[in-house]
Protein backbone atom coordinates (compact mmCIF):
# COMPACT_ATOMS: atom_id res chain seq x y z
CA UNK A 1 0.00 0.00 0.00
CA UNK A 2 1.32 3.44 -0.92
CA UNK A 3 2.03 6.20 1.56
CA UNK A 4 -1.00 8.20 0.37
CA UNK A 5 -3.20 5.16 0.96
CA UNK A 6 -1.98 4.84 4.54
CA UNK A 7 -2.83 8.46 5.26
CA UNK A 8 -6.45 7.97 4.19
CA UNK A 9 -7.09 4.62 5.88
CA UNK A 10 -10.18 4.76 8.11
CA UNK A 11 -10.18 1.22 9.50
CA UNK A 12 -9.76 -2.50 8.92
CA UNK A 13 -11.94 -5.23 7.41
CA UNK A 14 -12.94 -7.55 10.28
CA UNK A 15 -15.53 -9.71 8.51
CA UNK A 16 -15.70 -10.98 4.93
CA UNK A 17 -18.66 -12.72 3.29
CA UNK A 18 -19.66 -13.19 -0.33
CA UNK A 19 -22.14 -10.32 -0.22
CA UNK A 20 -21.13 -8.17 2.74
CA UNK A 21 -18.05 -6.94 4.62
CA UNK A 22 -17.70 -5.32 8.04
CA UNK A 23 -15.19 -2.52 8.62
CA UNK A 24 -14.08 -1.57 12.11
CA UNK A 25 -12.95 2.03 12.22
CA UNK A 26 -9.72 3.02 13.89
CA UNK A 27 -9.85 3.66 17.63
CA UNK A 28 -10.49 7.21 18.70
CA UNK A 29 -12.64 8.06 15.68
CA UNK A 30 -15.37 10.40 16.90
CA UNK A 31 -18.78 10.47 15.23
CA UNK A 32 -17.56 8.53 12.15
CA UNK A 33 -15.49 11.55 11.03
CA UNK A 34 -11.98 11.13 9.61
CA UNK A 35 -9.48 13.94 9.20
CA UNK A 36 -7.65 13.21 5.94
CA UNK A 37 -4.68 14.87 4.28
CA UNK A 38 -7.02 16.69 1.87
CA UNK A 39 -10.17 17.37 3.90
CA UNK A 40 -12.44 16.21 6.73
CA UNK A 41 -14.43 13.14 5.63
CA UNK A 42 -17.69 11.95 7.18
CA UNK A 43 -17.86 8.30 6.11
CA UNK A 44 -21.15 7.23 7.67
CA UNK A 45 -23.49 8.34 4.89
CA UNK A 46 -25.54 5.47 3.53
CA UNK A 47 -24.78 5.04 -0.15
CA UNK A 48 -21.27 6.48 0.03
CA UNK A 49 -18.27 4.55 -1.33
CA UNK A 50 -15.09 3.29 0.30
CA UNK A 51 -12.02 1.63 -1.19
CA UNK A 52 -10.55 -1.61 0.20
CA UNK A 53 -6.97 -2.21 -0.91
CA UNK A 54 -6.41 -5.64 -2.50
CA UNK A 55 -3.10 -6.31 -4.26
CA UNK A 56 -2.92 -3.85 -7.20
CA UNK A 57 -6.64 -2.99 -7.12
CA UNK A 58 -9.30 -1.55 -4.87
CA UNK A 59 -12.56 -3.27 -4.04
CA UNK A 60 -15.18 -0.53 -4.25
CA UNK A 61 -17.77 -0.97 -1.48
CA UNK A 62 -20.98 0.87 -0.64
CA UNK A 63 -21.94 1.75 2.93
CA UNK A 64 -25.31 0.18 3.82
CA UNK A 65 -25.22 0.30 7.61
CA UNK A 66 -23.38 1.66 10.64
CA UNK A 67 -23.34 0.69 14.29
CA UNK A 68 -21.50 1.39 17.49
CA UNK A 69 -20.53 -0.79 20.45
CA UNK A 70 -19.29 0.46 23.81
CA UNK A 71 -16.04 -1.25 24.83
CA UNK A 72 -15.24 0.93 27.83
CA UNK A 73 -14.70 -0.67 31.21
CA UNK A 74 -15.96 2.21 33.32
CA UNK A 75 -19.44 1.69 34.72
CA UNK A 76 -22.02 4.07 33.35
CA UNK A 77 -25.68 4.71 33.82
CA UNK A 78 -28.08 2.99 31.46
CA UNK A 79 -28.22 4.61 28.03
CA UNK A 80 -24.92 6.47 28.38
CA UNK A 81 -22.24 5.81 25.74
CA UNK A 82 -18.58 6.82 25.65
CA UNK A 83 -18.10 7.93 22.04
CA UNK A 84 -14.35 8.20 22.38
CA UNK A 85 -13.85 4.57 23.44
CA UNK A 86 -16.72 2.91 21.59
CA UNK A 87 -15.98 0.67 18.61
CA UNK A 88 -17.57 1.86 15.38
CA UNK A 89 -18.48 -0.46 12.50
CA UNK A 90 -19.54 0.07 8.90
CA UNK A 91 -21.54 -2.60 7.04
CA UNK A 92 -20.63 -2.46 3.35
CA UNK A 93 -21.49 -4.40 0.19
CA UNK A 94 -19.05 -4.93 -2.70
CA UNK A 95 -19.73 -3.04 -5.93
CA UNK A 96 -16.77 -3.62 -8.24
CA UNK A 97 -13.04 -3.44 -8.83
CA UNK A 98 -11.01 -0.29 -9.49
CA UNK A 99 -7.41 -0.86 -10.67
CA UNK A 100 -4.81 1.37 -9.06
CA UNK A 101 -3.43 1.97 -12.55
CA UNK A 102 -5.40 5.04 -13.68
CA UNK A 103 -5.25 3.94 -17.31
CA UNK A 104 -7.49 0.94 -16.55
CA UNK A 105 -11.23 1.16 -16.10
CA UNK A 106 -13.61 0.33 -13.29
CA UNK A 107 -15.54 -2.93 -13.67
CA UNK A 108 -18.57 -4.24 -11.81
CA UNK A 109 -18.28 -7.44 -9.80
CA UNK A 110 -15.58 -8.59 -7.40
CA UNK A 111 -12.88 -10.94 -8.65
CA UNK A 112 -10.58 -10.80 -5.59
CA UNK A 113 -12.01 -10.58 -2.08
CA UNK A 114 -10.09 -8.72 0.62
CA UNK A 115 -8.39 -10.57 3.45
CA UNK A 116 -9.08 -9.92 7.11
CA UNK A 117 -7.57 -6.70 8.41
CA UNK A 118 -7.22 -5.23 4.92
CA UNK A 119 -7.22 -1.43 5.00
CA UNK A 120 -10.36 0.49 4.13
CA UNK A 121 -9.85 3.96 2.63
CA UNK A 122 -12.14 6.91 2.02
CA UNK A 123 -12.73 7.61 -1.69
CA UNK A 124 -11.08 10.47 -3.55
CA UNK A 125 -12.97 12.57 -6.10
CA UNK A 126 -10.71 11.27 -8.88
CA UNK A 127 -11.63 7.70 -7.94
CA UNK A 128 -15.35 8.53 -7.96
CA UNK A 129 -14.91 10.00 -11.45
CA UNK A 130 -13.37 6.73 -12.60
CA UNK A 131 -16.16 4.67 -11.03
CA UNK A 132 -18.82 6.81 -12.74
CA UNK A 133 -16.74 6.93 -15.96
CA UNK A 134 -16.60 10.73 -16.00
CA UNK A 135 -12.84 11.04 -15.50
CA UNK A 136 -12.30 12.22 -19.11
CA UNK A 137 -14.70 15.18 -19.45
CA UNK A 138 -13.70 16.03 -23.02
CA UNK A 139 -12.48 14.31 -26.17
CA UNK A 140 -11.60 15.26 -29.78
CA UNK A 141 -14.71 16.01 -31.79
CA UNK A 142 -15.30 13.22 -34.36
CA UNK A 143 -16.32 14.02 -37.95
CA UNK A 144 -20.05 14.20 -38.68
CA UNK A 145 -21.00 12.67 -42.06
CA UNK A 146 -17.29 12.70 -42.97
CA UNK A 147 -17.19 16.47 -42.38
CA UNK A 148 -14.28 17.43 -40.08
CA UNK A 149 -15.04 19.60 -37.04
CA UNK A 150 -14.74 23.37 -37.14
CA UNK A 151 -12.30 24.64 -36.02
CA UNK A 152 -9.82 21.82 -36.69
CA UNK A 153 -8.77 20.07 -33.51
CA UNK A 154 -11.96 21.05 -31.68
CA UNK A 155 -13.01 19.00 -28.69
CA UNK A 156 -16.36 18.11 -27.20
CA UNK A 157 -17.53 17.36 -23.70
CA UNK A 158 -18.22 13.77 -22.70
CA UNK A 159 -19.41 14.67 -19.20
CA UNK A 160 -21.57 17.53 -17.94
CA UNK A 161 -21.80 18.78 -14.37
CA UNK A 162 -25.43 18.96 -13.27
CA UNK A 163 -25.21 19.54 -9.51
CA UNK A 164 -23.58 18.80 -6.16
CA UNK A 165 -23.85 15.40 -4.49
CA UNK A 166 -25.66 15.10 -1.15
CA UNK A 167 -23.83 11.84 -0.40
CA UNK A 168 -20.23 12.59 -1.40
CA UNK A 169 -19.27 15.79 0.37
CA UNK A 170 -18.21 18.54 -2.05
CA UNK A 171 -18.36 16.25 -5.09
CA UNK A 172 -19.81 17.57 -8.36
CA UNK A 173 -22.27 15.17 -9.94
CA UNK A 174 -21.42 14.63 -13.60
CA UNK A 175 -23.31 12.69 -16.25
CA UNK A 176 -22.10 11.14 -19.48
CA UNK A 177 -23.75 13.31 -22.10
CA UNK A 178 -24.49 10.63 -24.70
CA UNK A 179 -26.01 8.27 -22.14
CA UNK A 180 -27.89 11.01 -20.29
CA UNK A 181 -29.59 12.56 -23.30
CA UNK A 182 -29.91 9.26 -25.16
CA UNK A 183 -31.92 7.54 -22.44
CA UNK A 184 -34.83 8.24 -20.09
CA UNK A 185 -34.38 10.76 -17.28
CA UNK A 186 -36.84 11.95 -14.64
CA UNK A 187 -36.66 15.20 -12.67
CA UNK A 188 -38.83 14.76 -9.58
CA UNK A 189 -39.90 17.29 -6.99
CA UNK A 190 -42.81 19.13 -5.41
CA UNK A 191 -44.63 21.97 -7.14
CA UNK A 192 -42.41 25.04 -7.17
CA UNK A 193 -39.25 23.15 -6.21
CA UNK A 194 -37.45 24.08 -9.45
CA UNK A 195 -37.91 21.15 -11.83
CA UNK A 196 -38.35 23.35 -14.91
CA UNK A 197 -35.45 25.56 -13.87
CA UNK A 198 -33.28 22.45 -13.51
CA UNK A 199 -34.11 21.23 -17.03
CA UNK A 200 -33.51 24.69 -18.51
CA UNK A 201 -30.22 25.05 -16.65
CA UNK A 202 -28.98 21.67 -17.91
CA UNK A 203 -29.70 22.69 -21.52
CA UNK A 204 -28.13 26.12 -20.97
CA UNK A 205 -25.01 24.52 -19.51
CA UNK A 206 -24.71 22.24 -22.52
CA UNK A 207 -24.85 25.05 -25.10
CA UNK A 208 -23.06 27.80 -23.17
CA UNK A 209 -19.69 26.04 -23.14
CA UNK A 210 -16.69 27.57 -24.83
CA UNK A 211 -16.89 27.80 -28.63
CA UNK A 212 -14.67 24.79 -29.20
CA UNK A 213 -16.90 22.72 -26.94
CA UNK A 214 -20.31 23.73 -28.31
CA UNK A 215 -22.90 20.98 -28.80
CA UNK A 216 -22.35 20.64 -32.54
CA UNK A 217 -25.11 18.70 -34.29
CA UNK A 218 -27.30 18.36 -31.18
CA UNK A 219 -31.05 18.82 -31.59
CA UNK A 220 -33.61 19.08 -28.80
CA UNK A 221 -37.41 19.29 -28.97
CA UNK A 222 -38.97 20.79 -25.84
CA UNK A 223 -42.73 20.53 -25.34
CA UNK A 224 -43.31 23.70 -23.34
CA UNK A 225 -46.95 23.20 -22.30
CA UNK A 226 -46.78 25.91 -19.62
CA UNK A 227 -44.67 28.45 -21.54
CA UNK A 228 -41.74 28.17 -19.13
CA UNK A 229 -38.78 27.49 -21.40
CA UNK A 230 -38.95 30.03 -24.24
CA UNK A 231 -37.49 32.88 -22.19
CA UNK A 232 -34.69 30.68 -20.82
CA UNK A 233 -33.64 29.05 -24.11
CA UNK A 234 -34.14 31.80 -26.70
CA UNK A 235 -30.99 33.78 -25.64
CA UNK A 236 -28.85 30.75 -26.55
CA UNK A 237 -29.07 31.64 -30.24
CA UNK A 238 -27.86 35.23 -29.80
CA UNK A 239 -24.44 35.63 -31.41
CA UNK A 240 -23.77 31.89 -31.49
CA UNK A 241 -23.93 29.16 -34.10
CA UNK A 242 -27.06 27.74 -32.50
CA UNK A 243 -30.53 27.82 -34.04
CA UNK A 244 -33.67 28.22 -31.93
CA UNK A 245 -37.26 28.06 -33.17
CA UNK A 246 -40.33 28.69 -31.06
CA UNK A 247 -43.49 27.10 -32.48
CA UNK A 248 -46.92 27.57 -30.88
CA UNK A 249 -49.51 24.78 -31.14
CA UNK A 250 -52.96 26.39 -31.16
CA UNK A 251 -54.54 25.08 -34.36
CA UNK A 252 -54.31 28.31 -36.39
CA UNK A 253 -52.92 28.35 -39.90
CA UNK A 254 -50.32 31.09 -39.57
CA UNK A 255 -46.73 30.17 -40.42
CA UNK A 256 -45.63 30.61 -36.81
CA UNK A 257 -48.15 28.04 -35.70
CA UNK A 258 -47.98 24.28 -36.04
CA UNK A 259 -50.79 22.00 -37.21
CA UNK A 260 -50.80 18.23 -36.88
CA UNK A 261 -52.88 16.42 -39.57
CA UNK A 262 -55.42 14.02 -38.10
CA UNK A 263 -54.24 11.24 -40.40
CA UNK A 264 -50.78 11.50 -38.83
CA UNK A 265 -52.03 9.94 -35.59
CA UNK A 266 -52.16 6.21 -35.04
CA UNK A 267 -55.15 4.42 -33.56
CA UNK A 268 -53.64 4.18 -30.07
CA UNK A 269 -52.90 7.93 -30.13
CA UNK A 270 -56.49 8.73 -31.13
CA UNK A 271 -57.72 6.55 -28.28
CA UNK A 272 -55.59 8.49 -25.82
CA UNK A 273 -56.56 11.84 -27.31
CA UNK A 274 -60.31 11.12 -27.21
CA UNK A 275 -60.09 9.07 -23.98
CA UNK A 276 -62.27 6.41 -25.57
CA UNK A 277 -63.87 3.95 -23.16
CA UNK A 278 -63.33 0.24 -23.81
CA UNK A 279 -66.98 -0.91 -23.92
CA UNK A 280 -68.76 1.84 -25.86
CA UNK A 281 -66.63 4.39 -27.70
CA UNK A 282 -63.62 2.24 -28.52
CA UNK A 283 -65.45 -0.51 -30.53
CA UNK A 284 -67.36 2.15 -32.54
CA UNK A 285 -64.18 4.10 -33.20
CA UNK A 286 -62.27 0.98 -34.26
CA UNK A 287 -65.04 0.06 -36.73
CA UNK A 288 -65.09 3.60 -38.14
CA UNK A 289 -61.32 3.66 -38.40
CA UNK A 290 -61.23 0.33 -40.25
CA UNK A 291 -63.92 1.49 -42.71
CA UNK A 292 -62.19 4.84 -43.25
CA UNK A 293 -58.85 3.17 -43.98
CA UNK A 294 -60.57 0.77 -46.44
CA UNK A 295 -62.30 3.61 -48.28
CA UNK A 296 -59.08 5.62 -48.41
CA UNK A 297 -57.28 2.96 -50.39
CA UNK A 298 -56.75 3.68 -54.14
CA UNK A 299 -59.51 2.07 -56.23
CA UNK A 300 -61.76 1.34 -53.25
CA UNK A 301 -65.49 1.47 -53.88
CA UNK A 302 -67.45 3.97 -51.84
CA UNK A 303 -71.15 3.45 -51.20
Amino acid sequence: MSRDDRTRAIGKVVSVAADRFVIEMHAGTDNFTVVGFDDVHYVARLGSFLMVAVQTEYVVVEVVGLRERDVGHVSRSEGELDKASSAKYLDVVPVGMLPQDRRERFRFGVSVFPSLYADALYALDAELDRVFETDHPSEPTPPIDNVPPTPPGATRYRALTIGRSVIFEGYDVKVRIDDFFGGHTAVLGNTGSGKSCTVALVLQSLFEKAEEHHARGATFVVFDVNGEYAKALSPLSEGKQIGEDHVILDGTASKERFRLPHWFLEQSEWELLLQASERTQLPIYCAWRSAWQHCSRPGARRS
